[in-house]
């Protein structure tokens, strides 16, 4: 009798380990665009002679635990004005907001760039591309900007994701959504296949990409030819572990 107890526990646990995790979806995923969260942010930049307005993209993400701010590590290479040759801000360096484009009153004021590196030059796209994140800790964040959640699942070949932020000359209230697939994984990022037509690349650096599920799966980084490459997630938790930030595996 004891051994068929113990055959129906295996067998309940062979079971409950072969159904398939459910996925929740982020409730406002099946919304119209214009309904979505504040998400997609771009940048201003200040140093004691220059400021940089609208520069790029960035967005928040819940780790689980806490809020970082995260954009695209290649922004630095405009930092060069300044005399800074390695990912480091430097003395001349005062503050760094980010908002939704049109928006600055609903800002996010950061404190530290978390992966600062005195040793790692600024490079050019080529060398960054498997490493395009810097991330910050956030000293005054606003409601009203909302964090996207990790998804540390690889993406898989021919999987549909949607990078969401502004290009260089658009000025619309409302980030764009660029549809894209997944086209081969190369460990801290993929090369994907834009699939909106008329599409300008040109300063979309640092969008965040998400899945059909509304979660966070890469960052915007640049193309070569006809290819787009987003950073991906694996890359980023990474930097977590490396600088012990907690986060939902």
């Amino acid at each position: 009798m004891r051994n068929y107890y113990y055959l129906f526990l295996i067998l309940i646990f062979i079971s409950c380990e072969n159904q398939e995790k459910i996925i929740v979806k982020e409730p406002w995923i099946k919304k119209t665009t214009s309904q979505w969260p504040n998400f997609a942010l771009t940048n201003t930049i200040k140093f004691t002679d220059t400021i940089y307005q609208n520069i790029a993209n960035s967005f928040i993400v819940d780790t689980g635990y806490d809020t970082i701010a995260v954009s695209c590590k290649h922004l630095f290479m405009i930092f060069k004005n300044h005399n800074l040759n390695t990912i480091n801000l430097g003395k001349d360096f005062i503050s760094w907001s980010m908002y939704p484009k049109g928006q600055t009153e609903k800002n996010v004021q950061l404190s530290l760039l978390i992966n600062e590196n005195n040793n790692e030059p600024i490079g050019e796209f080529n060398t960054l591309k498997n490493r395009d994140w810097i991330i910050f800790k956030i000293s005054q964040t606003n409601n009203n900007i909302y964090p996207l959640k990790i998804r540390t699942t690889p993406l898989k070949k021919g999987e549909f994701v949607y990078s969401v932020g502004w290009g260089y000359e658009q000025t619309s209230k409302f980030p764009s959504l660029i549809k894209m697939k997944m086209h081969k994984n190369l460990g801290n990022y993929y090369y994907i296949l834009t699939e909106t037509k008329n599409t300008n690349p040109v300063g979309r650096s640092g969008s965040p990409v998400i899945d059909s599920n509304g979660y966070l799966v890469g960052i915007v980084s640049g193309a070569e030819g006809n290819l787009g490459v987003i950073g991906s997630v694996k890359y980023l938790t990474q930097l977590f572990d490396k600088y012990n930030i907690k986060y939902n595996k």
